[in-house]
């Protein structure tokens, strides 16, 4: 993934973890990248190198039979604080050049990246849509329950009070028929 607009490096960099070995002046040194931009890596190492030195980097890229072959300067070999399980020194290599094709190859493989970034961000900002959109409905249907809930609650007291009335009107009507049946005797 691109860094942020903060850095202010001149080439994205994006956090690819590939297999790397560093050769120079007879050492070998191996470890797994951290991220990678057409101007260099940075990765992290079990072994130390020395800096401002000359490097040939090969990258193993997915997908490509041969390693990617790009010549460089080391810039930056510091021990982490912290071991970590891809190693214990972060190391920062600078490209200068590349053979062959190594330049188009990392370029297609970063445009592969980059692409298949954004289709994890669109698909989760889809996933994120779906879900909210189910929550909505989850919601709308709750509401639905409540309101007939509600209704039944007051069809049933309506019921409860209509019954109530027809008793007292027979209640009243009983008092009325009593009433004309036995006139009170003066």
């Amino acid at each position: 993934m691109p860094f942020g607009a903060s850095d202010r490096r001149m080439r994205s960099r994006y956090k690819v973890q590939v297999p790397f070995l560093l050769k120079s002046s007879g050492q070998e040194v191996r470890g797994t990248t951290r991220n990678i931009s057409l101007l260099g890596i940075s990765a992290l190492s079990d072994s130390p190198v020395s800096q401002v030195q000359p490097v040939q980097c090969l990258l193993d890229l997915p997908d490509s039979q041969l390693p990617l072959v790009a010549h460089g300067t080391v810039i930056r070999c510091e021990p982490l604080s912290q071991k970590l399980p891809e190693g214990s020194h972060e190391i920062g290599v600078f490209f200068k050049e590349f053979e062959g094709t190594g330049e188009t190859d990392l370029t297609r493989f970063l445009t592969q990246v980059l692409q298949e970034e954004q289709n994890a961000i669109q698909a989760g900002y889809r996933a994120l849509k779906q879900r909210v959109a189910n929550r909505k409905k989850k919601k709308r249907l709750e509401a639905l329950e409540k309101r007939k809930r509600k209704l039944k609650r007051l069809r049933r007291r309506k019921a409860r009070l209509a019954q109530q009335q027809k008793k007292k009107k027979k209640r009243a009507q009983k008092r009325t028929s009593a009433r004309s049946k036995h006139p009170k005797k003066r």
